[in-house]
C-alpha cells in the first residue's frame, strides 16, 4: 500500500478495532461481576442474620420459620431460598414449598446452580462456628460444636436478560460510534492530506506546461515540500522561456544565410548550372525542415492548456473547412465524428497534430479523408470502451495507402514514402513529437472501411485536479 492516506486510515482503523475488542471483552465480565457483586452482599447479609437468630435458640426450626414468615423466604418459589443444616438436621425456606434444593452443604464459597421452577440461582455458602459446651468429667474442657452451614440463593435469571440486553445495547452504540469515529478520521485525513494534493496538481500542471504557483498556506510539516514545488514551478518557466527564446534566436541567425545559399542556388539554375543547384537545394531544404522541427520541440516544451482548453466539436470543423478548400481542385472531402466536450489540452497542439494527419491524408486520399475523435476510452472502431481518461483519434483516407514494410519508419524525420511528392516529410515527424509530448501512443496500418493509410492513436488526459 504506498498511499500514505491509506496507510493511517488503516493503521486508526486497527486501532478503533482494537479499541471495540477490548470494549467487548470488558462487556462480558464487567456488567455481570457488578450485579453478581450487589446480590452478594445481599446475600450474605442475610446469611449472618439467620445465623445470628439461630444460634442460640433453643428450637432453631421453629425461629427459622418465624424468621422467614413474612418476608420473602416465605413466598413459594420467590426466587429467595436458604438452607441451614446443623449437626445432621436440615433447615429449609418456606419458598422452597417441597422442593429440595440441588446444592450439597459445603465450604464458604459462592456458586451457580439450577433451581426450582427452571431458575437460574446464585449460591453464597458459608460454614459458621457452632457454640461448643463443657465436656463430662472436665469442666474446663470445651468440645468443639458442629459448623453451622449457611447456604442463601437468589435467582438472577431476570438479571441475565437484563445484562445481555445491556450488552447488546452497548455493543451496538459502542459499533456505530467507532463507525462514526472511523468516518470522523478519515474525513480529518484527507483534510489534512489536501496540501498534499494541490502539491500534486501543481506538478501536473507543470508537466502541462503551466507554471501556475500554489498557495503556501498549509501546515509547518508541508509547506517546506510546497515551498519546494513552487521553486521548481518558477525555475522551470524561466528554463523553459530561455529555450524558447534561445530557439527563436537561432532560427533568425539561420534565415539569412539559407536565403542567401536559395538565392545562389536560383542564380546557378539560371546560369544552366541544373547539377549545382539541384545539390544546394537539397541541403538547404534539409535545414530549413531540421529548423521548423526544432522550432517546433522548443515550443512543445513550453506548451501547456490555454485558458479554453481544446474542444473536437467546435475548433475541429474549421480545420477541415481550411483544408477542403486548399484541396477543393481534387474535390476532396474530410468526415467528422467527434464528441463535444471541453479537454484539459493545449488547442494549438491539437490542431497542429490534427492539422498535420488530415493533410498528409489530403495528399494521399483520392476523395475522402474521415477523422474520428472520442473521449472517456469510447472505443472508435465500435466496441467496448477501456474506461480510461484518454483521447481518442484515427484518421483514414481512401489513397493507395502504404506498404507494411515503410509503416514503422513513418514520423521518422525527413523520410518520405514518395520524393516526388510535394513535402519535407516534416508533417508526420510533428505529429510524432506531439504524441510522444503528451506520452501517447500512435500507430499506422491500412484503413479496413476506405483501404488507405489509417493513424490511429490515444492521448492520455490529464485531470485539472488531483483525485482525493
Amino acid at each position: 500500500m504506498t498511499s500514505l492516506r491509506n496507510r493511517l486510515t488503516l493503521s486508526l482503523s486497527l486501532l478503533l478495532l482494537a479499541t471495540g475488542a477490548l470494549l467487548a471483552f470488558a462487556l462480558q465480565h464487567f456488567p455481570r461481576d457488578l450485579v453478581e457483586g450487589y446480590v452478594l452482599s445481599r446475600l450474605e447479609h442475610d446469611a449472618d442474620l439467620l445465623y445470628t437468630q439461630l444460634r442460640d435458640a433453643p428450637d432453631p426450626e421453629q425461629v427459622a420459620v418465624r424468621a422467614a414468615g413474612g418476608t420473602i423466604y416465605h413466598l413459594p418459589l420467590s426466587g429467595h431460598y436458604f438452607r441451614v443444616t446443623h449437626a445432621g438436621s436440615k433447615l429449609l425456606s418456606r419458598s422452597l414449598w417441597d422442593t429440595e434444593l440441588g446444592f450439597a452443604p459445603g465450604g464458604d464459597g459462592v456458586s451457580r446452580q439450577p433451581g426450582p421452577a427452571g431458575q437460574k440461582l446464585l449460591v453464597y455458602t458459608r460454614a459458621y462456628p457452632g457454640a461448643g459446651h463443657p465436656g463430662v468429667g472436665h469442666p474446663a474442657a470445651v468440645e468443639p460444636a458442629p459448623p453451622w452451614i449457611v447456604e442463601v440463593a437468589e435467582d438472577i435469571s431476570e438479571m441475565d436478560v437484563a445484562i445481555a440486553a445491556f450488552r447488546r445495547t452497548l455493543l451496538g452504540a459502542g459499533a456505530l460510534a467507532l463507525l462514526l469515529l472511523a468516518w470522523t478520521q478519515r474525513g480529518l485525513l484527507v483534510r489534512g492530506l489536501a496540501p498534499l494534493d494541490e502539491a500534486v496538481a501543481a506538478c501536473r500542471r507543470l508537466e502541462r506546461g503551466e507554471s501556475v504557483p500554489i498557495a503556501t498556506d498549509a501546515p509547518a510539516e508541508v509547506k517546506p515540500m510546497l515551498d519546494a514545488v513552487n521553486r521548481l514551478v518558477r525555475h522551470q518557466g524561466s528554463r523553459l522561456a530561455r529555450i524558447r527564446h534561445a530557439a527563436g534566436n537561432l532560427s533568425h541567425a539561420l534565415k539569412t544565410p539559407l536565403a542567401a545559399l536559395g538565392q545562389v542556388a536560383d542564380e546557378a539554375a539560371e546560369a544552366g548550372d541544373v547539377a549545382l543547384a539541384e545539390s544546394l537545394r537539397g541541403p538547404i531544404e534539409t535545414m530549413r525542415a531540421t529548423i521548423e522541427r526544432e522550432l517546433r520541440r522548443a515550443r512543445l516544451a513550453g506548451s501547456g492548456p490555454t485558458a479554453d482548453g481544446f474542444d473536437p466539436a467546435a475548433q475541429l470543423p474549421a480545420l477541415a473547412e481550411g483544408l477542403e478548400r486548399l484541396y477543393r481542385d481534387r474535390g476532396i472531402a474530410i468526415e467528422l465524428d467527434v464528441e463535444p466536450g471541453r479537454l484539459p489540452l493545449d488547442r494549438e497542439d491539437m490542431l497542429e497534430l490534427f492539422g498535420n494527419l488530415l493533410d498528409n491524408g489530403c495528399k494521399w486520399a483520392r476523395s475522402r479523408v474521415r477523422l474520428a475523435v472520442a473521449t472517456n476510452g469510447r472505443d472508435l472502431r465500435g466496441g467496448a470502451g477501456l474506461g480510461d481518461d484518454v483521447l481518442r483519434f484515427c484518421v483514414e483516407d481512401d489513397g493507395r495507402g502504404v506498404r507494411d514494410d515503410l509503416l514503422a519508419q513513418l514520423g521518422r524525420a525527413g523520410f518520405r514514402v514518395d520524393e516526388a511528392r510535394p513535402g519535407s516529410g516534416v508533417g508526420l515527424s510533428i505529429v510524432a513529437d506531439i504524441v510522444a509530448q503528451y506520452e501517447g501512443a500512435i500507430v499506422y496500418g491500412r484503413s479496413d472501411s476506405l483501404g488507405g493509410l489509417r493513424a490511429e492513436g490515444r492521448l492520455p488526459i490529464a485531470p485539472a485536479e488531483s483525485s482525493p
